[in-house]
């Protein structure tokens, strides 16, 4: 039998999938005589993509970028802008059946709220500034609800931590989430915190598009259908691309935003796949107004709710408009319908202060997938993660 199958030159790297990840990755391997090819059949960007709706700017879903965290430095050093501003902090609110409270967050908030009695305050005070103490590691194995179970909280200081980590995490799942990731995160968001970007992470798509460019990047708008790794007989890893060609290259990432989309394009499951929680997601409320709300920042206690007002301090909107996300957060056994996640999340902005008439623009998504999957206990925290490269996959 003749083989039809047309094979284009070969590359040195070849990767597949466009998002945040995959821009970055074609970008650092990119170097004068490296040739670097990135498929991707939709504009690149995935999921951190933002929409216009008329004069606002909106995210998909609440998305800051950790100071902190690993990735800003990254971003920074292919040229990639990250201005904002950090999230209006003080006077956030917190509801707890029903009612508003001054949400504690530090020595001051923590005195005057009335969420808690002076009993819960004083160890709520002591695990809030221990936390940042914590060797994450020591805690791989557990998840974060038996984590918290063992600090011997009164419910509703425990509520007020399981909120903490919910925002930090997107999770609302703490029995199976992983302790180590969960504080990881804590420490993070306690630390430098977080940025609002301006121009939402689209900044992020334009920025590192750009910077794949100047590097020498070839995008092209194909989708993978099957990749295979280096064998004896073919000392190179290959992409069979949609359209029936099939790229040889020296290294293939494979970057195509989840284990299930990994697995499909491997003909396998991704090695360590398993110690992930399912697809994490939530319902998203987006909202472009004409001014901002009372309260900028309302978060449930004992309730899966997000309310923050990201324009201002980040630029989404016209000069003293506002856009405002609130989000339901996810567990695996969810079971309030669309239509009902919506109400609920209205209700809860016009709590915040967001007034029918304010309102210019709106957008509901019922299930965003906040990440492909958070480390479960039972996988063992971060080192249970699937790893970078997979010895028993050449090349990929």
């Amino acid at each position: 039998m003749t083989d039809n199958t047309e094979h284009l030159d070969p590359v040195d790297t070849l990767v597949v999938g466009g998002g945040l990840a995959g821009l970055v990755a074609a970008t650092t391997a990119a170097q004068p005589g490296h040739r670097v090819v990135l498929l991707d059949p939709r504009p690149v960007g995935g999921r951190a993509r933002c929409d216009q709706r008329g004069d606002y700017t909106f995210n998909r879903g609440p998305r800051a970028l950790y100071l902190g965290g690993t990735a800003r430095p990254i971003f920074e050093s292919l040229g990639v802008d990250t201005s904002g501003g950090s999230p209006a902090v003080p006077g956030a609110q917190g509801r707890l059946d029903g009612v508003l409270h001054l949400l504690p967050q530090g020595p001051g908030s923590l005195l005057r709220t009335s969420m808690l009695a002076m009993r819960e305050k004083v160890r709520f005070a002591r695990l809030l500034a221990g936390l940042p103490k914590i060797k994450a590691a020591s805690l791989a194995g557990m998840s974060f609800g038996d984590f918290l179970a063992d600090q011997r909280l009164s419910p509703t200081a425990a509520d007020v931590v399981a909120m903490i980590a919910r925002v930090a995490t997107y999770s609302g799942d703490p029995d199976q989430v992983d302790a180590e990731a969960v504080v990881t995160n804590i420490q993070l968001a306690l630390g430098e915190g977080v940025r609002y970007l301006d121009g939402g992470f689209q900044s992020l798509v334009d920025g590192l598009q750009a910077a794949a460019q100047r590097a020498g990047v070839e995008v092209r708008s194909v989708g993978a259908a099957s990749v295979r790794p280096a064998t004896d007989s073919d000392d190179q890893p290959s992409v069979t691309t949609i359209d029936g060609h099939v790229i040889n290259a020296a290294n293939v990432v494979v970057a195509a935003g989840s284990p299930a989309a990994a697995a499909s394009l491997l003909g396998e499951p991704v090695k360590g796949a398993e110690g992930l929680t399912t697809p994490v997601t939530a319902a998203c409320l987006e909202l472009g107004l004409r001014r901002p709300p009372r309260h900028r920042v309302l978060f449930g206690v004992g309730e899966p709710l997000y309310v923050s007002t990201h324009c201002p301090p980040a630029r989404l909107a016209p000069e003293g408009h506002a856009v405002v996300h609130a989000m339901r957060n996810h567990r695996a056994d969810e079971t309030m319908q669309p239509g009902e996640q919506r109400a609920w999340l209205r209700a809860a902005a016009a709590q915040a202060g967001v007034a029918d008439d304010d309102v210019v623009e709106e957008r509901f998504l019922a299930e965003m997938v906040v990440s492909g999957g958070l480390p479960t206990a039972a996988g063992g925290g971060l080192a249970g993660r699937p790893t970078v490269a997979d010895p028993s996959r050449p090349g990929v």
